[in-house]
């Protein structure tokens, strides 16, 4: 609808077809025009001599609800509603967006867009797309979705490199959304793996489930969110709240799921270099041949951060290689022979050959002089570490994954090392950085292990306050407690008197702390007093936090909390209610330096028992757990208390459990918080 021969996205949509050579029926619909590219053109819709299977609408803005609803009169079960000049903003953009997705309802239509470049299928040479589709576009495996228009022109602008089944720019997604896209990928047979760019989750739900269907389908999926930083946060009382944010959210979610994150465009392309090969590394411990001393280490350096294994080579290996050169002095991983044999090609024949009977995973090859400027002998040098890459590989057996990457992203391969490699079925990635983070994230989604379920549970029920209330510690140390969370032993205390009693009993040195509500961090406003050592001490901080807990606004407030010293090291467990994903629970280092650090391990609930497992090598609590001897499990049932106090009642916004003392002896919480929102939802009112 509204081709053209002069207006650019009338005219290319038509152009694209003729460029992949696309050989079913094209019907050109414009009342102007008799032909256009050699097609018959169409006055309108009714006018077509068939129904077609999908209708791109290049009309303006306000036009589109009555042309989806022509063409689900005919039949029609999709439409593309591309940007490109076709879009508005504004109230009256979103009424009209608010309509076309009613309109495709009613037809039970899949939409594209609006705002979106379109779809292609290269393997089909089919595409309803708006930007210029290069004859270097290759058809191969891998899938990709994108909120931006951008990124698709990206993929496909890329050269004759990742090789695509789908490219899908979904762009507003009002009424097909990536999720959906998702479930249809994990079941296309020309889709072996994902790559999603999104700027935020529309359909949250139909995420979670087209990940989890593509899991199934044993697809790998790829991940890069932007604007992780950018969303303003809520209001929050709590520590919880502010360090979940949207990063630490999502990237929790996506090891919940299997799939892979990535951090920027550069390790997207490359890890979908290598997933569209199909073949995916069973560890992480990796042989490296390179040709130069200094790049042996920035690759020694870039594969330890990446967290990939560089173990030293056998005996055997530097035996057989020094047997045959016996000036090659020092075989480390990665090799360097360099200066070994001007003869290169025998040299890396022989070293990779060799490399292949060793005990790794992948099989790498690291150069940096095969771009098309290169002179003809960095050039050969390139084609015959492909040639023994290759050949190594078919010597292992396909055992081991065989990957080459340039040492630097400075422009594409020459083309004769690049054609080489893509028929042998070698994944030639760019970049070490790039490529070492794609091989380790590949490796993740191999070894990723499969979700065990929480156990059943009895739900407590328990009086929530009818408004939104910031509960006392007291309060929420009850509420806890009830839940299975182990405090420090305290005292509630209504005078100085019964404080002095408490901390008698308990044992100096103690705490004591302001009891009131309504007032989420009671240090900063004075209302606790740590290390007091004896009774007079107790007395006058009795009278101190109190006094305080007035100032502040709080009343006369519950009393005091006079509470035994814990020993331990300082950790958080917490919990928020994100407004996307629902409530998460966290981990991280505890106490004064929570602001700090903010280093956190984020789950969405409920969690499954690896989940609960994994947190603690995500962040630096694990580490802290493990140096001073303190085991992770009851740190651990703490997490699974919250996670199942944030299913019961959905009300319970955030609650922080902070600090932790963790210790040889188990764990045990010093302070409670819990925030319940206004109004009960739905959710609650059906709970029980």
């Amino acid at each position: 609808m509204g081709a053209s021969p002069r207006s650019y996205v009338g005219r290319i949509l038509c152009e694209n077809l003729r460029t992949l050579g696309f050989d079913g029926d094209v019907y050109p619909v414009n009342p102007r025009y008799d032909e256009i590219l050699g097609w018959p053109c169409f006055g309108s819709l009714d006018d077509l001599p068939a129904p077609p299977d999908v209708v791109v609408g290049a009309v303006s803005f306000p036009s589109v609800p009555s042309l989806i609803r022509s063409a689900g009169a005919l039949g029609v079960r999709a439409v593309v509603v591309p940007g490109g000049g076709f879009t508005e903003t504004g109230p009256a953009a979103h009424g009209i967006q608010a309509e076309l997705a009613t309109v495709a309802a009613e037809f039970d239509m899949a939409v594209c867009g609006p705002n979106c470049m379109g779809v292609i299928s290269p393997g089909h040479r089919s595409a309803a797309y708006i930007g210029t589709i290069p004859p270097s576009l290759l058809p191969g495996r891998v899938a990709m979705v994108a909120q931006s228009g951008s990124v698709v022109e990206a993929a496909v602008n890329m050269g004759p490199r990742v090789g695509f089944s789908r490219l899908i720019s979904c762009g507003n997604e009002a009424v097909t959304t990536v999720g959906d896209y998702l479930r249809w990928l994990a079941g296309d047979e020309d889709t072996g793996a994902v790559t999603v760019f999104v700027e935020g989750f529309r359909d949250p739900e139909g995420f979670v489930e087209g990940a989890r269907s593509l899991r199934e389908a044993g697809k790998p999926l790829a991940v890069l969110q932007a604007g992780r930083t950018a969303e303003a946060r809520a209001a929050i009382a709590a520590h919880s709240g502010s360090l979940a944010g949207t990063d630490e959210v999502v990237t929790g979610l996506l090891h919940q799921l299997g799939a892979i994150g990535v951090d920027d465009l550069d390790e997207l392309f490359e890890t979908a270099e290598l997933l569209g090969h199909g073949r995916l590394p069973r560890g992480r411990r990796m042989l490296v041949v390179t040709d130069s001393g200094g790049e042996a280490n920035l690759v020694r350096d870039l594969a330890t951060a990446a967290g990939l294994e560089l173990p030293p080579p056998s005996a055997r290996l530097r035996e057989r290689l020094q047997r045959r050169w016996p000036n090659f002095s020092f075989v480390g991983n990665p090799i360097d022979p360099w200066g070994v044999d001007p003869e290169y090609r025998a040299l890396y024949a022989e070293i990779l050959e060799a490399m292949a009977e060793e005990d790794v995973d992948v099989l790498a090859v690291a150069l940096d002089k095969v771009t098309p400027w290169a002179g003809a002998n960095e050039t050969d040098l390139g084609v015959a570490a492909a040639d023994a890459l290759i050949r190594a590989d078919r010597h292992a057996g396909m055992q081991k994954v065989p990957v080459y990457f340039t040492v630097h992203s400075t422009g594409p391969a020459a083309v004769e090392v690049r054609d080489e490699l893509r028929m042998a079925g070698v994944a030639l990635l760019h970049g070490a950085r790039p490529a070492l983070t794609a091989v380790r994230r590949a490796w993740f989604w191999r070894s990723w292990p499969g979700r065990t379920p929480l156990p059943a549970w009895d739900r407590v029920d328990w009086g929530l306050p009818g408004g939104a209330a910031t509960l006392s510690e007291g309060a929420s140390r009850g509420v806890l407690a009830a839940y299975g969370v182990p405090f420090v032993a305290s005292t509630p205390c209504g005078t100085a008197e019964e404080a002095m009693a408490a901390a008698n009993a308990l044992g100096y040195p103690v705490v004591v702390k302001a009891d009131v509500e309504g007032i989420a961090h009671k240090a900063a406003g004075g209302m606790v007093r740590a290390g007091v050592s004896t009774a007079e001490v107790v007395a006058e901080a009795f009278g101190a936090v109190t006094d305080a807990a007035r100032v502040a606004g709080s009343g006369a407030g519950r009393g005091v909390l006079v509470q035994r010293t814990a020993r331990g090291i300082e950790l958080i467990c917490g919990m928020r209610r994100d407004p996307v994903f629902g409530p998460v629970v966290l981990l991280g280092v505890g106490g004064t330096l929570t602001e700090v650090f903010r280093d956190v391990a984020v789950r969405a609930c409920p969690p499954a028992e690896e989940d609960l497992d994994e947190v603690f090598d995500e962040c630096a609590a694990g580490r802290m757990l493990d140096a001073t001897g303190a085991p992770r499990r009851p740190v651990r049932a703490i997490l699974a208390a919250l996670a199942r106090l944030a299913v019961d009642h959905p009300r319970v916004q955030e609650i922080d459990v902070n600090p932790v003392f963790a210790s040889a002896e188990g764990a045990v919480g010093a302070d409670a918080l819990i925030v319940v929102g206004e109004a009960e939802s739905p959710e609650e009112r059906t709970s029980g």
